[in-house]
């Protein structure tokens, strides 16, 4: 057999060979481009991926969640910048809790320099900055007769409306304390407030080869030689036979 056809058919069996090999790597870059480019419109940099090993491989920290704020009818567990309240995740990226109040229909939970107002069923209705408030930071929230109370590093402020502030508070304040979580509830409650990676981060990630850390960038050139070999050797067998001509 001539040697230029043992060449060229050495050539398509490793060019499909390399082809193939390198089709899921192709196929990734394509996929998390287009995510990339069109991740404003479905929100990717506000949307997390939540797992333990993915906190893990990225090297953060995970509290895990030992204490809930209770109130007669509501439950806060918060984690890693996550609230469960109720069971149900109502943010991200989120403060430590210093409090959970019931006000009538409204609850509370109350930060160092922020208030969140929600409805009994978990939905946010506003967010108090500390613009809003009448000093920061807050020290612990409570409820007395019917108001909502806050304590600061000197006074105390109460608000029947949690807009509209008095200085001073009523003669009795139940105020708002952590109380441990029970052993058995810890390891569910860690799964679920487990901290997260923003999928934008993500994706950008595994389009450059960084989600597999130094080695990602070294891997990714060595598939850009592949193609590089895919490109000359298609076109070397392209031309190869019209050049013969």
């Amino acid at each position: 057999m001539p040697f230029r056809l043992r060449l060229i058919r050495t050539l398509r069996r490793w060019h499909a060979r390399i082809g193939f090999a390198a089709l899921i790597f192709f196929m990734l870059i394509a996929v998390t481009g287009v995510a990339l480019n069109h991740g404003a419109v479905v929100g990717l940099d506000s949307r997390q991926g939540h797992s333990k090993w993915l906190a893990r491989w990225y090297g953060l920290r995970h509290e895990e969640p030992r204490q809930a704020y209770r109130t007669a009818s509501h439950l806060l567990v918060a984690a890693n910048g996550r609230w469960l309240l109720d069971g149900s995740a109502v943010g991200e990226k989120m403060p430590r809790p210093l409090g959970l109040v019931e006000i009538g229909d409204l609850i509370v939970v109350g930060g160092e320099s922020s208030l969140h107002v929600y409805r009994a069923d978990g939905a946010l209705i506003d967010r108090l900055e500390s613009y809003a408030l009448p000093r920061v930071p807050l020290k612990a929230i409570g409820a007395g007769e019917g108001e909502l109370v806050v304590q600061t590093a000197a006074r105390s402020f109460s608000s029947a409306d949690v807009l509209n502030w008095r200085l001073g508070a009523p003669k009795v304040v139940a105020w708002s304390t952590p109380t441990p979580l029970a052993e058995s509830d810890r390891e569910a409650y860690a799964q679920r407030l487990a901290p997260g990676i923003s999928f934008q981060r993500l994706l950008l990630d595994l389009h450059s080869g960084r989600f597999l850390g130094s080695l990602g960038p070294l891997f990714f050139d060595l598939v850009a030689i592949f193609l590089t070999i895919l490109a000359l050797s298609g076109a070397w067998m392209f031309l190869a036979p019209r050049l013969r001509r």
